[in-house]
């Protein structure tokens, strides 16, 4: 078969689609860096269409197949690293564009063209777009699919239920009409199909955009909860700040008044009474007993500071701390993941039936900073979307302290654990330091 000029203009709007599609598909799925800017993925993209275009042009089925597994693969390496990712994500574009052509070959077969047989029908340029356009509608929502329940998985989907049943709705509606003006006994000019076919991906895109606006949003609103959740904590602290520099006046202003019968006593030869007054002297503390000593200031306060309410409480505590005092983690930053995991742990306690305890532990091991806290609990625990919920009522901060902790391990190249039984409930945060 000898190149048609036509043809490969057909070809390239039909690649432009596929690959744009193959595009939004590696940059969503398991979206990581990628090895070169964007401008030059442009560039690469522009090349692979056009040769991808000359190739299909002469309607070679083999020689077609071979290409476009080996053009999946090359632009695959530009998203990927691992050999695994690179192959697996080509055999799903691979999927997604033949589930696409393949139904909408299905449905063109299943109506009556105008008494035309297929084949004919394909002959025309305008048709050729038309039907190409059809079937990257439908991998385009195969994808949308795909990545909703993917998003459902891994626990980060915003976006309800009825947002995605509009655009399937939207998509099938368009399909159903484009069909029904191929069925027309009215013979429709290329130039109008010129004119509407394009606009169809251009409606999908509008709504991509669209998508994109209401996720910034709802990025934007869980960002501020976030930020006034740890505005609450510093103002706390300055509170307690407040507090301990008030104890401390008030022990200066004792001592002053205790050591001047020391030397009284101890010239008297009152040696009873001295000593009575020493171990007085000894039993004044700013914050308590203090249950971390690892030398970083910021973790050492905030976990006196907390646990001192729950030692007044019967609470048993256990506490290990192994942590340089120079970890690379914003201050603010760990007073946030500690104030929270403790407050939260504090409110479990309030429910244990029996024993009631707890256990932090803090250490760094190459240039991670582990943080854990294990409490007994009644086993009780209220969820709201498979995520975890407050017991205080207050709807407006569900889950708004484990928000922001996550929000902070993912900063730092890190992750949240949680993990519970009957018995027990364990927070685990791990932090790139």
């Amino acid at each position: 078969m000898i190149f048609n000029i036509q043809t490969y203009f057909v070809h390239i709007y039909e690649c432009g689609l596929q690959y744009l599609l193959i595009y939004f598909l590696f940059s969503r799925y398991k979206p990581i860096k990628l090895r070169v800017s964007k401008q030059k993925l442009i560039l690469i993209f522009s090349i692979i269409i056009l040769v991808h275009a000359f190739f299909a042009t002469f309607e070679y089925f083999t020689i077609n197949v071979i290409v476009s597994g080996v053009l999946y693969l090359v632009v695959s390496f530009f998203f990927f690293t691992r050999w695994q990712d690179i192959l697996m994500s080509s055999i799903i574009a691979t999927a997604v564009i033949d589930i696409g052509e393949g139904v909408a070959s299905m449905l063109l077969m299943s109506t009556a063209i105008g008494s035309q047989e297929v084949a004919e029908f394909m002959l025309k340029p305008s048709n050729t777009m038309l039907l190409f356009t059809i079937s990257r509608l439908i991998s385009l929502g195969l994808v949308l699919i795909m990545l909703r329940f993917r998003k459902i998985r891994t626990g980060s989907g915003n976006l309800p239920t009825i947002y995605w049943t509009t655009f399937l709705f939207i998509m099938m509606k368009d399909i159903l009409w484009v069909l029904i003006l191929t069925d027309s006994p009215v013979e429709i000019s290329f130039y109008y199909w010129a004119a509407v076919i394009p606009l169809l991906p251009i409606s999908y895109i509008l709504f991509y955009y669209t998508r994109r606006s209401i996720e910034k949003m709802i990025k934007t609103q869980v960002d501020r909860k976030v930020l006034d959740e740890k505005n609450k904590y510093y103002e706390q602290q300055l509170v307690a700040m407040e507090q301990t520099l008030e104890s401390q006046r008030t022990i200066r202003h004792d001592l002053k008044n205790k050591l001047s019968p020391l030397i009284y006593l101890a010239e008297s030869g009152k040696t009873d009474k001295l000593v009575k007054q020493v171990q007085e002297l000894g039993s004044l503390s700013v914050l308590g007993k203090i249950y971390a000593e690892s030398g970083n200031i910021m973790i050492d306060y905030i976990i006196n500071l907390k646990l001192q309410p729950l030692a007044n409480k019967d609470v048993v505590i256990s506490c290990e701390t192994n942590v340089p005092n120079d970890i690379d983690v914003a201050p603010f930053d760990l007073s946030t993941i500690l104030g929270n995991l403790i407050d939260n742990a504090a409110e479990a306690l309030e429910y244990a039936p029996n024993e009631k305890w707890i256990r932090i532990k803090v250490s760094y091991q190459v240039g991670f900073l582990m943080i854990q806290v294990s409490n007994s609990f009644d086993g009780v625990v209220h969820l709201d979307k498979k995520k975890i919920i407050s017991r205080k009522g207050n709807i407006d901060n569900h889950g708004i302290g484990l928000a922001s902790i996550e929000t902070i391990a993912k900063e730092y190249n890190g992750e949240m654990i949680v993990r519970y039984d009957e018995q027990q409930f364990n927070m685990i945060v791990k932090l790139l330091a």
